[in-house]
């Protein structure tokens, strides 16, 4: 395993501390969901200094992951996304541990995946609600003997080339239950749960100006979220940079503090706009007005996304 003195990390000191550094090395995160935040998040930890892992994924590379995730490749087109990113964190640390759960996240396995995480990251898809909750609620609930130790996670997302991420304080009433809207809170069963959609207005905090609403109407008709390759890299390095808040508290040294929810920051590559707010709705809908008028004053770049021309170019997914 790597040390302080590793030539490896060298470059990491200067603004932060040994003390840091070693707290990183010492922290195991919990990587629910390895696509294109999941996957890129791992191996920027892994450049950082952390050297212990649990990756969940049950899902495979297929070629339209290949815009926004470093690890789709030609030769991993078709391979277990977990599997992959094990194999590209070893490539950049030899030594590191990394426990690998290619069945995904499940109530069997979910107990096991958080039982010696410091943190969680929950880079699950919100089109399955009850993914995230099951992995909030044992973060919250996670003992280790007869000791409750609950896990703080961090949960990002991005729209177009933003992203923007918020922590969960396992000791928090505002649970992530409570945060997406989910009917039923806190007690509601998986299964119910997995019934559920969870309006955007409850997980985005910022919409872009930028955007061609057709491809909002499109969605709603059942079109995939478009994603690309700057908004998840964004997302991926405010995840990070929460890990490294939530580190340096726990080693008790000096920092801002992490962005607990109902907190979320977000930040725009293309507008360089940033922003944070306590109140995501309200957000949500101010700069969902914002987009309105771009698209009224004819400002935005029509983004060919309907379901016909999806379907002339064969993107049928």
């Amino acid at each position: 395993m790597r040390s302080i003195n590793s030539p490896e990390l060298h470059r990491n000191m200067g603004f932060w501390n040994e003390a840091t550094q070693q707290a990183l090395l010492d922290t195991e995160v919990a990587i629910a969901g390895n696509g294109g935040t999941g996957n890129l998040f791992g191996m920027e930890l892994a450049r950082v200094g952390i050297q212990k892992f649990r990756i969940a994924d049950p899902e495979v590379f297929d070629e339209v992951n290949s815009n926004r995730v470093m690890g789709a490749r030609v030769d991993t087109i078709g391979r277990n996304k977990a599997e992959v990113l094990k194999e590209d964190i070893l490539s950049i640390n030899p030594d590191a541990s990394i426990i690998v759960y290619s069945e995904g996240i499940t109530p069997d396995t979910i107990e096991e995946f958080l039982s010696c995480a410091d943190i969680a990251l929950n880079g699950l898809e919100l089109t399955k609600p009850e993914l995230g909750t099951m992995l909030a609620r044992q973060a919250r609930t996670r003992k280790i003997g007869r000791l409750l130790v609950p896990v703080p996670m961090v949960d990002v997302e991005y729209i177009a080339h933003a992203g923007q991420g918020t922590v969960f304080d396992p000791l928090s009433s505002m649970t992530f239950e409570r945060f997406m809207g989910i009917q039923g809170g806190e007690h509601a069963p998986l299964d119910e749960i997995a019934e559920q959609i969870i309006d955007p207005n409850r997980y985005l905090a910022y919409i872009p100006p930028y955007g061609d609403l057709k491809t909002l109407e499109a969605i709603q008709k059942g079109c995939p979220l478009p994603s690309n390759m700057i908004g998840a890299g964004v997302a991926a390095q405010i995840g990070l940079s929460e890990v490294l808040k939530l580190v340096r508290k726990r080693a008790g040294e000096r920092g801002l503090p992490p962005t607990y929810a109902p907190a979320i920051r977000w930040y725009d590559a293309y507008t360089n706009k940033s922003g944070i707010t306590r109140h995501p709705k309200m957000s949500y809908y101010r700069h969902l007005g914002g987009a309105l008028l771009s698209n009224v004053f004819q400002k935005n770049e029509p983004a060919s996304y309907s379901q016909d021309e999806r379907a002339l170019r064969g993107d049928i997914g």
